[in-house]
């Protein structure tokens, strides 16, 4: 079940949202009575909400979550011993990994060893079809970040089992994130009261994510398809550039829209989870591209990655080091593919670059002064909008096109010819960029936030049009569904 399906919109989130909201004042629930209904039926409509797309496989991460939350309970009593709780945090570690590598990476693993094994003149090594679970990625790492914390000591281990299995199931987040850290929703999950003014804000991102999938990444998704689709001597530099500018805008219309839809829907049960993107395409460089991006993975990746390995602590050389480990797993986490590898690697590059390039500035006041200037900052964002472009070409799993892509986008000299029935796509991409630029400077959220909820109600009435219009099949599935 996805967030722009028929079945979500007009089924499933109103049958919700009239339990989670009616049977309490029905019943006239109060107190700890209350607290414990509205928890036990958002697990239940969250497990549901998984259930309906992978059936059985509902039991894989339901005996995970029960195994995790007797794991982080035995750390948390070991160091009340005064033991350290290493060996059930390596066996947690250890199954939430193996339960990733089991279903997401033994394909490609097994592909990989067939192919050395005919290279070597061995026999071919059977390739198994494993189905990949719905939301794997993110289910891992997010009990990883648990009981990780309940190791430091940073949460103690969570003794309601209800409240651990809401705070994973949460069907928000629960298939494509945000990665939510346990200490920024353990009280929201123990004790909440949305307000009508906290479910209003929830609509309103519920509508601005749905608006951003429905009508603008299905949309520029549609030209992008049709240029990846192209064989390599069909592909002009111009069509290629054309291709990896609209899959670039729809891969952040896409995710930035879902995760748009995950903090409004949290909202409007009372949940306030952190923001995912913060305008990554204004940003000035590959580093504050990472600090804007897909926040809840990068800030991960920081704290249980980059910092444990050393992070900048160590010389120049350690901590680039350190930089192109975690960018090389970030890009495999995305995954099963050489292309998601050789994505994380540039991304690795990129940040050990402008390292070193901001050392050169800072040692020369005067171009530093420069670069901070309008036309130095507008310099700056155009060149990582071009580096990231760039590097989203490699972010399909199609090695061959990949490259293909990329060898025409580099070889200007072969001519930039702009066939007049692309120029509309063309346009449509720069008005698309223009329009984030604008929005990112702040000028579209004061209206939006003041939006009266007539206005509201007729911009949700709107995209639910749209979605049962433009796509009465439930439209593309989102991107990130796949990692």
């Amino acid at each position: 079940m996805f967030f722009n399906s028929q079945v979500f919109l007009y089924l499933f989130l109103p049958a919700v949202l009239a339990g989670y909201y009616l049977v309490p004042a029905v019943v006239r629930l109060r107190g700890g009575a209350r607290r414990t209904f509205l928890n036990a039926f958002l697990f239940g409509a969250s497990v549901l909400f998984y259930a309906w797309g992978e059936r059985e496989f509902v039991l894989v991460l339901l005996g995970s979550l029960v195994v995790n939350y007797g794991l982080a309970g035995a750390i948390g009593r070991q160091q009340a011993r005064g033991r350290s709780g290493k060996l059930p945090l390596a066996a947690a570690v250890v199954l939430d990994l193996g339960l990733l590598v089991g279903f997401k990476y033994t394909p490609f693993l097994a592909a990989n060893l067939s192919a050395l094994s005919e290279a070597l003149g061995g026999p071919r090594v059977p390739v198994p079809d494993v189905h990949l679970p719905i939301g794997v990625s993110f289910f891992t790492f997010q009990a990883v970040s648990y009981v990780l914390d309940v190791y430091r000591r940073d949460v103690p281990p969570e003794r309601d089992f209800l409240l651990f299995g809401l705070y994973v199931f949460l069907f928000p987040h629960l298939i494509a994130g945000p990665i939510v850290r346990y200490r920024d929703v353990a009280d929201q999950l123990a004790d909440r009261a949305p307000s009508l003014d906290q479910f209003a804000a929830g609509v309103r991102r519920l509508v601005a994510g749905l608006a951003k999938k429905v009508l603008i990444a299905d949309t520029v998704a549609r030209a992008a398809d049709l240029v990846f689709a192209l064989p390599a001597a069909d592909l002009t530099p111009s069509a290629a550039w054309l291709g990896a500018a609209c899959y670039t805008l729809q891969i952040y219309f896409d995710f930035s829209g879902y995760s748009d839809m995950a903090i409004g829907l949290g909202k409007m049960f009372g949940f306030d989870f952190r923001e995912n993107f913060a305008y990554p395409y204004a940003a000035g460089s590959v580093t504050e591209f990472w600090r804007r991006w897909h926040i809840s993975l990068s800030t991960w990746l920081r704290d249980y990655l980059f910092i444990p390995l050393g992070g900048s602590r160590g010389s120049a050389w350690q901590t680039n080091r350190n930089l192109m480990i975690t960018m090389t797993l970030g890009g495999l986490w995305h995954g099963a593919n050489w292309t998601y590898v050789v994505w994380g690697v540039l991304h690795g590059v990129l940040l050990v670059g402008h390292r070193q390039f901001r050392g050169y500035c800072e040692a020369r006041p005067r171009l530093d002064a420069a670069l901070q200037t309008p036309a130095g900052t507008a310099a700056r964002v155009l060149v990582t909008f071009v580096c990231v472009s760039l590097c989203w070409v490699f972010f399909r799993p199609e090695w061959g096109k990949a490259v293909a892509m990329l060898g025409r986008m580099v070889s200007l000299a072969e001519g930039m010819s702009l066939p007049l029935h692309n120029r509309s796509l063309w346009y449509t991409a720069l008005f698309l960029l223009a329009c984030h630029l604008l929005v990112a400077g702040g000028y579209w959220q004061r209206f939006w936030r003041r939006a009266p909820a007539a206005v509201l109600g007729v911009g949700y009435a709107v995209c639910l049009t749209a979605a049962m219009v433009l796509a009465p099949d439930g439209g593309k599935t989102f991107i990130y569904f796949t990692f």
